[in-house]
């Protein structure tokens, strides 16, 4: 027999809650919004971490079990997290399915920012699995998903009308976007400028402060570890703009063979139809892990190897087939179904690029910066081509960097990366 005094103090808690929220003026609901929500975000991006770090370690530890079983793992686990995946996103909980930022921009402008509440541990567990087991994904859209369904959970329990459910929802995306990269201020505005599309939304005091305190809990539980090491690139000669825009018109390409790549792949298996769509994702995912063996850095997120290319570390001719095949390995694991971010992959791209673009400059002579410069502007490059987001992408390089020597670089980079990927409208 259930106990009747849980369900009351439940009722209880709730009604003080609504009665706190609606007391309070409507400026201060909007920061209190923003720290609650940025608090809890910054836990479940941290959950989210452990998950994904414990499906890679355990991909880790079977792919090292000798010559035979070793790549015969590397092949069938992605598999296995597509599958895993597929059940849980496509089956049994389909509201949980997407790459995660249009769904989110979808609740907020269709749905009054109503999300339910297990799409947070569905969202961890399929794009862990995916992701930890050897799919080519990001850890953006997983977290903005989960951390916009944090901010709609705590929205619907303080009592917030819709108006007020989408600042939640809104600051949950921002909060969880934050914690996973450690950029507070870019993920102020792609969350301004690619989820809400209005800089002029007045769910801007509740994202600013979300994704503080969503960046603050992340780093501290986390223990400050970032994508990579403070960088300290210069930009001293005025004819390397010209180099930094021809990177720019590469980075136009590469964003729109990325896009276009994911569709399809994605229109390629929707005319699978005698093969059910929850179990697309294996089929995906075991090509994934077949690309693995050939190109390995192709496979998770590729954080390690950003890290290294904007360091300066360089893969000579190999830079420019590294870019590729993240596309494609990117493409197989989203397009079947796999659950995980677009985003993160375009940094991957755009680093191998600016990168490889750099040596070959340096090849032919010319007097450059080192090449981790290139990388950096590249990954910036990449991503406006790819969300049509300069300012974020702007953005993305100065605290990623966390220094302002390649500013200008940057904004030619981007600005050139942005007009080459517009298509064309009627």
């Amino acid at each position: 027999m259930s106990d009747p005094v849980k369900p009351a103090a439940a009722a209880g808690l709730r009604s003080a809650l609504e009665r706190f929220a609606r007391e309070q003026p409507f400026d201060r609901r909007l920061l209190l919004a923003g720290v609650a929500v940025g608090v809890a975000t910054g836990v479940a991006a941290y959950g989210f971490h452990l998950l994904l770090d414990a499906f890679a370690d355990m991909r880790d530890r079977l792919g090292d079990s000798g010559p035979v079983l070793g790549p015969l793992f590397i092949v069938c686990l992605p598999a296995v997290g597509g599958l895993l995946s597929g059940w849980l996103t496509r089956r049994r909980y389909p509201e949980a399915g997407g790459h995660g930022v249009a769904e989110v921009a979808r609740a907020i402008n269709e749905k009054d920012g109503r999300i339910s509440a297990h799409v947070a541990w569905v969202k961890s567990l399929a794009s862990a699995a995916t992701i930890g087991l050897g799919g080519s994904a990001g850890l953006e859209g997983p977290v903005v998903q989960i951390g916009s369904s944090v901010g709609s959970a705590l929205g619907r329990l303080f009592g917030a009308p819709p108006q007020d459910l989408k600042t939640f929802v809104a600051a949950g995306a921002v909060g969880g976007l934050s914690a996973a990269f450690g950029i507070p201020l870019a993920g102020v505005f792609f969350t301004m400028e690619v989820i809400l599309k209005d800089f002029a939304n007045e769910a801007f005091p509740a994202v600013v402060v979300s994704s503080v305190t969503g960046a603050v809990v992340a780093r501290s539980l986390l223990r400050g570890a970032v994508m990579a090491p403070p960088l300290a690139y210069e930009w001293v000669y005025p004819r390397n703009l010209f180099f930094y825009a021809g990177l720019g018109l590469a980075c136009a390409l590469l964003g729109r063979a990325y896009v276009a790549s994911i569709h399809r792949v994605e229109a390629a298996f929707d005319r699978w139809e005698r093969v059910p769509d929850w179990t697309r994702p294996a089929f995906g995912g075991f090509l994934v892990g077949a690309l693995t063996l050939a190109v390995p850095k192709v496979a998770g997120t590729g954080r390690a190897t950003i890290a290294a290319l904007l360091t300066g570390q360089t893969s000579g001719w190999r830079a420019p087939l590294l870019a590729l095949a993240k596309i494609a390995a990117t493409a197989l694991t989203l397009g079947s179904g796999g659950s995980g971010g677009a985003l993160m992959p375009t940094l991957f791209v755009g680093a191998a690029a600016g990168s490889g673009w750099g040596q070959a400059l340096s090849m032919l002579g010319q007097t450059i910066p080192a090449a981790g410069a290139f990388a950096l502007a590249g990954l910036c490059g990449v991503f406006t081509a790819a969300f049509s987001a300069p300012i974020t992408g702007m953005m993305i390089g100065v605290e990623m960097s966390r220094d302002y020597g390649l500013v200008v670089p940057i904004m030619v980079c981007c600005a050139i990366s942005y007009i080459g990927s517009r298509r064309k409208t009627a």
